[in-house]
């Protein structure tokens, strides 16, 4: 009798790292520019706000805002003082819902390589990934319809300014790139500093910022002093246009603001006799406090799989959903096609 049938079974080791670039979290400079701003000294998201917004489920939330005006200033000193009265509004905070859940069966990891808990951890990062990946395309969106429309003035040899961007051209190449040297004075010209804000861009602002490292104070010309008092943050959701080679956004302190909420169930922690229950959980890589949703039940799950766990057709099941709302809130602006914004879009094109 032969040996070979039972000798050349298939090998099988666990090698946790061997799949680990199956699943990558997205660079998302953008999404952790609004979280760092929400949480710095000069945020307009207050505690109470924060706090407002995590418990509105069902409900709509506003914040009151007073308008810009224009006032005269007179020459003359009249008896008679006229009124001249503010314009109040409401700005509508609007929420965006991002949800995901899986079911877990137990038996399936019954004389299996895969335990639970790995498959658990896959599921998780998986909708880590996709989540971060989502926030991040959002968090762009919001910051891309802020930006000014409005710029006191262009500075820099080879700037202009259209269509609501600062483009930098006629360079040779991105080494030669000055325009994060001309961001400082093209936002004072708006009346706003850029000290302590953020600079977020593309991997084309990467090597841009990259070639400025290569400089120090010793160096015949220092291109490293744009730095010093800044945030510098890159995403891959930012895209180029056409012709363009880099592109990003300069945001003054205190521009962004994000909020959350989740559901008055996962608040209040709810717990029925039937296993359902509800919760709030910090999901990692995200920082962002999620409600949660699980239940246990009985199930035929002899198709999951491809039918591979064909022995399950009466099997114990845990299942769980994630979910929270996001709001990527930018400082107000009664009209942003007359009033300047602390948000500059800069781009560069190269020959």
């Amino acid at each position: 009798m032969s040996l070979v049938a039972t000798l050349a079974l298939e090998f099988r080791e666990k090698s946790p790292r061997f799949d680990s670039a199956e699943l990558r979290v997205t660079s998302a400079g953008v999404h952790n520019a609004f979280m760092r701003q929400t949480q710095g000294a000069q945020s307009f998201i207050t505690p109470q706000l924060a706090q407002r917004a995590f418990s509105s489920a069902g409900n709509t939330l506003k914040i009151p805002v007073i308008n810009y005006k224009d006032v005269t200033v007179r020459s003359t000193r009249p008896l008679t003082i006229a009124a001249d009265e503010n314009t109040s509004a409401f700005y509508t905070v609007v929420f965006t819902t991002l949800a995901y859940g899986f079911a877990m069966y137990p038996a399936q990891h019954y004389n299996n390589d895969v335990d639970m808990q790995l498959d658990f951890d896959k599921k998780y990062q998986a909708m880590i990934v996709k989540m971060k990946t989502t926030l991040e395309g959002l968090a762009v969106t919001a910051l891309d319809a802020a930006k000014t429309q409005v710029i006191g003035e262009v500075t820099g040899d080879n700037n202009t300014f259209a269509s609501n961007v600062v483009s930098e051209t006629t360079i040779a190449d991105l080494k030669s790139a000055y325009i994060v040297h001309d961001l400082d004075p093209m936002m004072q010209s708006n009346d706003f500093d850029l000290f302590g804000g953020d600079i977020v861009g593309n991997q084309g602002l990467k090597a841009i910022t990259n070639r400025m490292e290569g400089f120090g104070e010793y160096n015949q010309e220092n291109k490293t002093l744009p730095f010093a008092d800044k945030f510098f943050g890159f995403s891959n959701s930012i895209s180029n246009a056409a012709l363009k080679s880099a592109t990003g956004y300069a945001i003054t302190d205190g521009t962004l603001g994000m909020l959350t909420r989740v559901e008055p169930d996962a608040i209040m922690g709810t717990k029925l006799g039937t296993s359902h229950e509800w919760g709030t959980v910090e999901i990692p890589l995200l920082g962002i406090n999620s409600g949660y949703y699980s239940y246990e039940a009985a199930v035929d799950a002899s198709s999951v799989a491809g039918g591979a766990t064909a022995h399950l057709t009466r099997t114990g099941a845990r299942f769980v959903d994630f979910a929270f709302d996001v709001a990527y809130v930018v400082k107000y602006n009664s009209d942003r096609s007359t009033i300047p914004s602390g948000i500059i879009k800069f781009d560069v094109q190269t020959a």
